[in-house]
């Protein structure tokens, strides 16, 4: 069965048998962490494998700051480790901003686990300053009951069920989001295997905004039931010219 490219070019043979068409599959032989989903150009991505964390740390009332930890991992030795103890509001998160390099479509990726219950959850959060307005994209992973909700009109609409990335075995799940900062509307969610089309759903005003950039924030939301939210997540990964 023919596969792949021939073993020879126009001038000279090729020393393999069989070419690789894609450069992406060469990047990930060789290591790369964009392994999940290629559309898109990469801007900036992290596997949090660096000795220190290259995102500012955040908590609110008992949250715990984020640390890296070796405990578990997605790929590499390490990733980012939230703690969030009973509480309501709790919160642990990084933060990192980036430059707002051009409108269109964007896309955020990354690997979590953990143990949370809604009204608790793990999360994610994509804010978009334009220099004149701000629009906040979210979405919520309720690991213990397997659903993933985004955020519109400041509710939580359900979108994902069945989902499964809780710490056990190491078992961490892939999330991409794509946002449009052109509509200001969502565009489609990665989860696992499965993508959804959210392109009906609109983000959230924020308010206005003077400057532009960037917001991204991942973390752990604490609850008032008697559980302590945790989670891990491993290989960021921000995109842009998403189709």
């Amino acid at each position: 069965m023919p596969r792949g490219q021939p073993d020879y070019g126009l001038m000279t043979q090729t020393p393999v048998a069989s070419g690789i068409s894609d450069p992406g599959e060469a990047a990930a032989r060789l290591g790369s962490i964009n392994v999940y989903d290629r559309r898109g150009w990469t801007v900036w991505m992290d596997d949090f494998e660096a000795p220190v964390l290259k995102w500012t740390g955040a908590i609110a009332l008992t949250g715990e700051f984020p640390v890296l930890s070796s405990a578990t991992s997605w790929m590499g030795a390490q990733c980012v480790y939230f703690d969030a103890p009973t509480g309501i509001s709790s919160r642990s998160m990084i933060i990192r901003m980036f430059p707002l390099v051009r409108r269109g479509r964007i896309g955020v990726e990354v690997f979590v686990c953990g143990t949370t219950e809604m009204p608790g959850y793990l999360w994610m959060q994509a804010e978009i300053d334009d220099g004149v307005n701000s629009y906040i994209a979210q979405w919520r992973l309720d690991t213990t009951n397997r659903n993933l909700f985004i955020v519109s009109g400041g509710i939580n609409r359900l979108i994902a069920t069945n989902v499964y990335g809780q710490v056990t075995n190491h078992n961490f799940l892939p999330i991409k989001l794509v946002i449009d900062m052109d509509t200001d509307f969502y565009t489609r969610l990665m989860v696992g295997a499965d993508e959804y089309d959210i392109s009906a759903y609109p983000m959230d005003f924020g308010g206005l905004a003077a400057l532009s950039y960037v917001d991204i924030r991942i973390g752990v939301y604490g609850t008032g039931a008697p559980i302590d939210c945790s989670g891990y997540a491993d290989n960021f990964i921000l995109t842009q010219n998403e189709p």
